[in-house]
């Protein structure tokens, strides 16, 4: 062993910045005054939020009888006490009992922690070292083993040593990991991979490589220490809660026995007890005064109005400062299930509407509160209009904004309903708005009001703002009760987070929080978030970004597709025959494994083979045919998902040669290393690696300025490693482009990923295992409809049938938890700073999934018609006559339907993507595995459908990508995808003709009818832009053609850049004040107009907002803008048509005109032209003198065998290396090429022919 210095003779971990020197344990008598302020405040504020907690009904459980409660909450708080500054860590758990009405919460207590990796043999002096150094700190120290997948060769079992610090507080753990972090990174920095090796090699051979004696030799007189074995530091950063949730397996939405034992909680959950108490919902919304065209200022506009419904009583509190009279009870009733009846205080000011409201939520005290967009407008504007009359919101109800601008309060979850729409709804991005979410999923339309007209409405229709007022409510209420609601506690029930943090998070921490706990249950350490290198190269250029590329998405037709219009197809004879070959085998395998039935108890296995069989050769011996087709949608399902599971993808599988090198496993002939190909891609700069480093060293030359303004300037290597890298970017950017003459190059290769087939499956076990869960979910769904049907059928009483829709309602939202988290860990292994991150990973499960699909493409290609690829599956049009459903009669009667579209893929997907290779632990004892093949890859059909309409791009041999719509044979719009009327800002005009348009495809016999059917729609809005509106009041016209785009950042934020929308801020701002564009997020409504003559469109925008301002004002502005006077202030003078006719024309070219035209239908929208390109093609095939191309006359014939030794140049003989590239004529002397050339007839004079000598061939002698 090496001499052990004394420890306590210097600092611990001296030479290491910002180190925390703790010799004995502080008092809080000891801390110095501001500690003691700053502890006090973090008391007092505990103390605040308990008597809050009590306040709303939830008193701390601390001793009596076990209490049965459902956990609807959860937050990190500490408990007072006098020895531990800043108090004992703890985690208060929020309960409703078994009644719905009672609540109480628990402090469950425990230590937060963090663990350090020490070098092997090294852990005493490392334990020591934290115990002495931070005593008072650390208060207690644990040696502990786990698994580490980075470890070299711990398949074998070897697990890595660490130390578990415990503290009595998470300020205590941030404290000590301050001092820690910088000196884990640092010898982190100095240590080499040989160092790992060497590691596990002496822990294999059970000896040290380097012994100690030497070791101290070549240590010379050098002092050791102890820090300086501290390895890595991990699971630092895990919050608190989420720490306590996954280590004590607490989760929010279940059933507990709590018991308190020695003043110690313990929660033991009841996994039997699945159906949800009925928390006390409240739902609000707030109406309020704003100046004209402006949005409201919590400064200086009021609460007009808060309407909220608590458990389907609605409420009405009115500001009769504002409103002008008294509103009486009413009922708000949108559909029968949406009952509204409501309760209306006339209040006299705002502050008795405000009075009333926080009233009203301690009286009811609801457990979960409800808004729509609250996290934006409601909650601040509330908050800002309370303290204006000296009321802290926080300390009437216990909501506040947190760090991440969230309110929130601890006894009672906000549930922002806007959350759930964005991140789960699955509705396009223009339709998100409170008005057409209810649409979409409450199925009415609710009331709508200019919100111009509100403040008038005030004082001039009370009663109609009043409705207006409690719509939003109403709508809110169901919204969250109908889907929020089991959504989300459905998730908390597997994610260790509390409501609030599972509605808001992104589906990738959901999906990290998951691994997480199966991570900690299977005992393997926790990995650090990825962070991204500063630098990195390929082939000595520097690499400003690398990727892989993703998924196939392709469009190969366009036009108009109906079951019902016949068309065109040309089956390959040969493609029926390899199906008809492959039948038997195909059948086999869908009856055996994807029905997992006998073949033996088929009945009718011949007869529906025969019928498939017939088909088919119908098929062959009419290849080229005009049928009626049927359109299909052939996917994949979960595609990435199972073909994770399938091929053991997961970020710790991914690995090198040298892994491979130093595995145990490591044998001759091993099939545990499974190789698949990946796309990778990287963005570089072209500068090579030798000018790399001219610039570089010409920086350090340099000095830079100072950070401060008297500061010295700096060298080189005196600035952060950040500021390095980007200066060297930066310099080297401006080379390439003065060199190079271009800033960056890239490039795509193909690479060879190595998956470990032995790796700890844990990652794609929980993949699995989701999967499993979410069909097991899927089908006890179809188990209660079925019994929800029968009680209805038996007359059961309401009770019993609204009971049996709850668990319907219950499990769609358990199975549709699960797809959320299903579909994340693709996307996951890409986020930055993610914990299990891997390029390789995406880049193998992206191309696999790519050559399915173009594999599914080949086939579907010779027997129909592919018209659209997606990133996991393919639609297209096959022949009615194809063979499609069929059944097979099973001997004990029942009938089993089969699919044959989805047979014949999936009989091709099995036989080429199948993972022969997929190894089981199966025992762990003596490492013992068996191998076996694998394939969940499997296709499903959706159809078939009535119609497919795909547009197409304006440019030449260009189509438009994921732009679909497709119906149902009832008429019904079965998918919609990419279209305008899906985008935000997008021209209320075209929105709604493309509304229009799309049920006209349905109308027509023929091509020619429905093209013209369609015609007349577009025509009809053409007239409105030629006519300029005339026949529409101002206001639709406008309401019509205006753009609306919201600004992201700050006017400021956005300097010299040039947009429509900037210029609608800035002019927004000249006439209605700067403090219009101080915030993010202004919505920027604009017209374009004529002038300022051949102008761009960026400085032609004029803000909607204009046209309602005073004649005078308007007037001024609108000169100012156009740099002209428009005399009329007509709004029909100052617009651009012709800008507005192009925008239209475009949209009617790639919907109606250009689709037309490739399916042979002459313009049908003549007043629209085609593109040059259109015209030019169409005129060519229409010419009858067109003049046959040269290419046409020739017919390819394929290549004939031949063999490659023999060149043609000479008939035929071997040929000598040396011979490569020369001619007969070359290999002559130059007396005998001489008698040659002059032997060449000529001008010269004729004269009697003589005799011609034999041409020499060189090769003659050598023996055949």
């Amino acid at each position: 062993m090496p001499v052990r210095r004394n420890e306590g003779s210097r600092r611990p971990g001296a030479g290491v910045n910002q180190r925390i020197t703790k010799a004995k344990t502080i008092g809080a008598s000891d801390l110095r005054s501001t500690e003691q302020t700053s502890q006090n405040e973090k008391l007092e504020a505990t103390r605040l939020a308990h008597r809050i907690d009590e306040a709303q009904g939830f008193e701390r459980f601390e001793a009596g009888k076990p209490r049965v409660g459902w956990l609807c909450n959860m937050h990190s708080t500490s408990i007072e006490d006098s020895k531990i500054p800043g108090g004992r860590a703890a985690v208060d758990l929020y309960f409703i009992e078994e009644d719905g009405q009672g609540t109480f919460k628990a402090s469950v207590e425990y230590d937060p922690y963090f663990l350090i990796a020490v070098k092997k043999g090294k852990e005493a002096e490392v334990e020591e070292w934290v115990r002495r150094g931070y005593e008072g700190m650390v208060k207690s120290v644990e040696r502990l083993e786990k698994e580490d997948l980075k470890m070299p060769n711990h398949l074998l079992g070897y697990r890595r040593a660490f130390l578990k610090l415990h503290f009595a507080n998470v300020s205590d753990l941030l404290a000590l990991r301050k001092a820690i972090q910088p000196i884990a990174e640092k010898n982190k920095s100095k240590a080499s991979a040989m160092d790992t090796y060497a590691e596990v090699a002496s822990a294999n051979a059970g000896f040290d490589l380097f012994d100690d004696a030497h070791l101290d030799d070549r240590r010379g007189a050098g002092i050791t220490d102890a820090a300086d074995f501290i390895q890595d530091i991990r699971e630092y950063d895990v919050p608190y809660h989420v720490r306590v949730a996954i280590d004590l397996d607490i989760r929010v939405g279940k059933w507990y026995t709590v018991e308190a034992k020695h003043g110690q909680i313990r929660c033991k959950c009841i996994e039997e007890r699945v159906a949800r108490p009925d928390p006390i919902v409240m739902a609000f919304d707030i109406e309020t005064t704003k100046l004209p065209l402006k949005f409201p200022d919590a400064a200086i506009d009021q609460i007009m109005m808060i309407s909220y419904m608590i458990d389907g009583q609605g409420f009405l509190i009115t500001n009769r400062e504002i409103v002008s009279e008294d509103i009486e009870d009413f009922d708000y009733t949108p559909k029968p299930e949406f009952e509204g009846p409501f309760v209306i205080f006339n209040e006299s000011n705002e502050e008795k509407v405000l009075e009333r409201f926080f009233g009203m939520i301690k009286d009811s005290r609801p457990t979960i509160m409800v808004t729509y967009n609250g996290d934006f407008f409601d909650w601040p504007f509330v908050e800002a209009r309370a303290s204006v009359h000296g009321i802290d919101m926080y300390r009437e109800i216990g909501f506040r904004k947190n760090s991440d601008d969230v309110y929130q309060s601890t006894h009672c979850a906000h549930m922002d309903a806007f959350a759930w729409v964005n991140r789960d709804s699955y509705l396009p991005q223009g339709s998100r708005g409170l008005k057409a979410v209810t649409v979409a999923k409450l199925g009415y339309d609710p009331d709508e009001l200019d919100p111009e007209l509100m403040t008038p409405y005030a004082a001039e229709r009370p009663q109609v703002l009043a409705e207006y007022s409690v719509s939003d409510a109403v709508a809110t209420y169901y919204l969250y009760m109908k889907y929020v609601h089991p959504f989300i506690f459905s998730l908390c029930t597997i994610i260790p987070l509390g409501p609030d943090d599972v509605l808001r998070k992104g589906t990738g921490t959901l999906c990290e929080m998951l691994l997480m706990v199966q991570a900690f249950q299977k005992e393997i350490i926790l990995p650090n978030k990825h962070v991204q290198p500063r630098e990195s190269f390929w082939e000595g250029h520097l690499l400003e970004s690398e990727t892989y590329v993703g998924g196939h998405v392709e469009s190969i037709e366009a036009g108009v597709f109906r079951s019902d219009i016949p068309c065109n197809f040309a089956v390959d004879p040969t493609a029926i025959d390899e199906l008809i070959n492959d039948l038997d085998a195909a059948l086999k395998f869908s009856i055996e494994v994807e029905e997992k039935k006998n073949i033996e108890d088929v009945a009718d296995y011949e007869e529906v083979k025969a019928q498939i069989v017939e088909r088919l050769l119908n098929l062959k011996n009419t290849p080229n045919r005009n049928e009626k087709p049927s359109i299909y949608h052939l996917d994949v399902a979960s595609m990435y998902p199972n073909i994770m599971t399938t091929n053991r993808l997961q970020p710790d599988s991914m690995i090198d040669e040298s892994v491979c090198a130093a595995c145990d496993f490591n044998r001759p002939g091993k099939t545990c290393d499974r190789r698949m190909p990946w796309a990778w891609r990287g963005e570089f700069l072209p500068a090579k690696r030798d000018e790399y480093n001219m610039i570089r060293h010409g920086l350090e030359n340099e000095k830079f300025p100072a950070r401060n303004p008297n500061g010295l300037a700096r060298a080189f290597q005196d600035l952060s490693l950040d500021e390095q890298t980007g200066m060297v970017k930066k310099r080297l950017t401006d080379y390439s482009k003065k060199i190079y003459h271009k800033i960056h190059d890239a490039r795509t290769i193909e690479r060879e990923a190595i998956i470990c087939q032995r790796e700890n499956p844990f990652y794609v076990d929980t993949v699995r295992n989701f999967r499993d869960r979410r069909y097991d979910f899927k089908g006890k769904q179809k188990v209660w409809k079925n019994k929800t049907g029968d009680l209805e059928k038996a007359g059961a009483a309401a009770l019993e049938v609204e009971e049996a829709k709850k668990m319907i309602v219950l499990f769609d939202s358990l199975q549709l938890a699960h797809k959320v988290i299903l579909n994340s860990f693709y996307g996951y292994v890409m986020r930055k700073g993610s914990r299990w991150y891997s390029l390789e990973m995406a880049g193998v499960t992206c191309l696999t999934g790519a050559r399915i699909i173009q594999m599914a493409r080949q086939l579907v290609e010779r027997i129909g018609r592919p018209l659209e690829l997606d990133t996991d599956g393919i639609w297209c049009i096959l022949p009615a006559t194809f063979p499609e459903n069929f059944a097979f009669t099973m001997k004990n009667g029942k009938k089993m339907t089969i699919s044959y579209p989805c047979v014949m893929l999936n009989h091709l997907v099995h036989a080429r993507f199948t993972n022969h290779q997929y190894e089981t632990l199966s025992d762990p004892a003596t490492y013992r595995y068996e191998k076996h093949s694998d394939n969940t890859i499997f296709f499903e059909v959706d159809g078939p459908y009535k119609a497919m309409i795909l547009p197409t791009s304006k440019e030449e041999d260009k189509n438009l990508k994921k732009r679909y719509a497709v119906f149902n044979h009832d008429g019904s719009l079965a998918e919609l995808k990419g279209f305008e009327v899906k985008r935000r800002g997008e021209l209320k005009l075209i929105k709604i003709f493309q509304q229009q348009i799309f049920k006209f495809f349905l109308d027509g016999t023929t091509l020619e009818e429905t093209y013209g059917a369609v015609a007349k729609v577009a025509d009809k809005w053409l007239d409105v832009l030629h006519g300029k509106g005339q026949t529409l009041a101002d206001e639709e016209l406008i309401d019509l053609i205006c753009e609306n785009k919201s600004m992201t950042k700050t006017l400021e934020e956005y300097g010299a850049q040039k947009s429509t929308a900037i210029t609608t801020a800035k002019r927004l701002a000249e006439f209605l004040g700067e403090q219009m564009v101080k915030d993010k997020g202004l919505n920027c409504k604009y017209v374009i107009a004529c002038r300022p003559r051949n102008s761009p469109v960026t400085d032609r925008a004029i803000p909607v907002a204009i046209f309602s301002a005073e004649e005078n004002v308007k007037a001024y502005y609108l000169r100012k803008w156009m740099k002209d006077d428009p005399g009329d202030m007509d709004p029909r003078t100052i617009i651009d048509w012709d800008y507005y006719l192009e925008r239209l024309n475009s949209v009617v070219q790639k919907l109606v005109t250009i689709p037309a035209a490739l399916q042979k239908v002459r313009n049908p929208v003549p007043r629209v032209p085609h593109p040059d390109w259109l015209e030019r093609r169409i005129k060519m095939k229409d010419d009858v003198f067109k003049q046959q191309k040269m290419t046409d006359l020739f017919q390819k014939k394929p290549l004939a065998e031949r063999d490659p030794n023999i060149s043609p140049a000479l008939g035929g003989g071997g040929v000598d290396m040396e011979d490569f590239g020369s001619t007969p004529m070359s290999k002559l002397k130059p007396a005998t090429a001489a008698r040659i050339v002059q032997k060449q007839p000529g001008p010269q004079k004729r004269k009697a022919d003589e005799e011609q000598a034999a041409p020499v061939n060189p090769y003659v002698a050598i023996p055949k």
